[in-house]
């Protein structure tokens, strides 16, 4: 159900004219990455509150580190989402080590000199993996890059992004911003693909979900990271990855994304205005409780406005249709 509620949306996306450019001076998209800035920062307890990040992204001079982090965030992300968005309508698919370095050397300016492989071992904190030994790194990047080529184009886009985003975090290539590095190359793998971005919560409860998910799926992997690589036994591991915890929270993301953006679209394009989800169940003879519940099945094409959500009438998707 969950895949056929995606799906569906997706045709309802590309019915629409596809994917909007990601313009910051379009609404929804600017909410996306502003959203995506401070709660990719926050999974890793770097705080920004969203009147801060407004401020420091209107007079671009970050004062406290936590500004810098969160600006250099946004930065970063605008700038590799355009391209792949250019990525998604050209039909090509650009992927290199340069590129990831120099997410690293965004991620980090104004702060430190960054942009190259660390040079030493390294414990990722409450994890129970441990990433390749230093000269290991270049082999299980050549790997990585290779799957991530390999995979992206598969009918399984969830399960692909998912599995790539896992084998990154394990491979841990640098000293620090592994994390951020691999949400904004998960969302630059879906804008590639047509997909908008999706925002990860950082709050505690989806934090200890996303870690949970990292550990189901690096479980694989735990005992070839100590050992000197091997492409066969990796690619093995791969395929017999569990990546269900992942998956299921990039589904959850997606949806968000999408219907933030499906809404928008068919507001300025449809002429359907989302109006308070409890004028449109009071229409549709639902309990207020009932109308919770689709909402958050995925029942209804929806968003969340202040504190309340919008839908409308002709938004509800009965037995995968509109």
């Amino acid at each position: 159900m969950r895949n056929k509620l995606l799906r569906k949306r997706l045709e309802f996306l590309r019915n629409l004219g596809g994917l909007p450019e990601p313009e910051v001076i379009n609404e929804e998209w600017l909410y996306i990455l502003k959203e995506e800035t401070r709660n990719s920062i926050l999974i890793e307890g770097v705080f920004i509150s969203e009147d801060e990040l407004e401020e420091v992204l209107s007079k671009g001079v970050p004062i406290k580190k936590n500004q810098q982090e969160a600006l250099n965030y946004f930065r970063a992300a605008k700038y590799f989402y355009e391209m792949a968005y250019q990525n998604h309508k050209t039909g090509e698919f650009m992927f290199s080590f340069a590129m990831i370095r120099q997410i690293n050397k965004m991620l980090y300016e104004g702060i430190k000199t960054a942009g190259e492989y660390r040079n030493g071992d390294v414990k990722i904190t409450g994890a129970k993996i441990i990433p390749p030994a230093p000269n290991d790194i270049e082999k299980w990047l050549a790997f990585y890059r290779q799957y991530t080529e390999e995979t992206i184009n598969s009918e399984e886009l969830m399960r692909a992004v998912s599995a790539q985003h896992i084998l990154f975090e394990v491979t841990h290539p640098f000293d620090d911003c592994n994390g951020r590095i691999g949400r904004i190359i998960l969302n630059y793998l879906l804008l590639s693909k047509g997909c908008p971005p999706v925002i990860l919560k950082g709050d505690e409860t989806n934090r200890e979900r996303y870690y949970l998910s990292l550990e189901q799926g690096d479980k694989a992997l735990r005992t070839l990271t100590r050992q000197e690589f091997d492409k066969d036994k990796t690619k093995t591991a791969l395929g017999l990855m569990k990546t269900e915890r992942m998956e299921v929270l990039l589904h959850e993301a997606l949806r968000r994304s999408l219907d933030r953006i499906l809404v928008r679209l068919l507001e300025t394009k449809k002429g359907i205005k989302a109006r308070p989800a409890k004028e449109v169940a009071n229409s549709l003879n639902y309990a207020p409780d009932s109308m919770r519940t689709l909402i958050s099945r995925g029942k209804f094409i929806a968003v969340k406005r202040g504190k309340e959500w919008y839908t409308h009438e002709e938004l509800e998707m009965k037995n995968g249709k509109t």
